[in-house]
């Protein structure tokens, strides 16, 4: 699923049979538009945010290096909560 975002990122999934093969063996046709939904969206996001000089995050995480930190439980939950969203 990584490489598929990546692959999108770069505008180079319609390339890459193999990848979109290997992605098909785990997710139905709707759950594949919408992965690339997510990871095209991203991608736009990123490069209007970085093209306007907007950071997405505040200084506090800034100062840290720029990353988030999560435990597994919290990472869990938000899946969780995702889900069922559905």
């Amino acid at each position: 699923m990584i490489k598929w975002a990546e692959l999108v990122t770069w505008n180079k999934a319609r390339y890459d049979d193999e990848a979109f093969a290997q992605l098909a063996k785990h997710f139905d046709s709707t759950e594949i538009v919408e992965l690339t939904t997510v990871a095209a969206f991203r991608g736009l996001m990123n490069r209007f945010m970085d093209s306007l000089h907007i950071e997405l995050e505040g200084p506090e995480l800034q100062a840290r290096g720029g990353r988030a930190v999560a435990s597994q439980e919290d990472l869990h939950a938000y899946l969780e909560k995702l889900v069922n969203l559905v």
